[in-house]
């Protein structure tokens, strides 16, 4: 447990934050549908570093707070934020996408 330690540990967070440059040419934006494979093939593009935002206006009450949930808890799993655009649009993204400052100038600019 306590053993050497793995260099190739520290080498893959130093390249996450290399990747993590211009974070908002990969931001994702999507209406939701009332579709789980959806939900969770954007989970996927979350967790591979592509910031989403998510409009949920589509949606009843109940399947936009299910979904709004859902979001939210991969968002946490992944160590990421969660950021209100408005009532019914949320920005998704993992902290280390975040870093660059890209993807708050989007935002800024919508």
């Amino acid at each position: 447990m306590f053993g050497r330690k793995n260099k190739n540990r520290y080498n893959e967070t130093e390249n996450e934050l290399n990747e993590s440059k211009d974070s908002a040419s990969r931001i994702i934006l999507k209406q939701l549908e009332d579709d789980d494979n959806a939900a969770r093939e954007l989970v996927d593009e979350l967790a591979k570093g592509n910031p989403l935002i998510l409009n949920f206006d589509n949606l009843d009450v109940y399947g936009a707070n299910k979904m709004l949930a859902f979001f939210i808890g991969a968002c946490y799993a992944l160590d990421g934020k969660t950021f209100p655009i408005n009532e019914k649009t949320y920005l998704f993204a993992r902290r280390v996408d975040l870093l660059d400052g890209s993807v708050k100038k989007f935002i800024d600019n919508l």
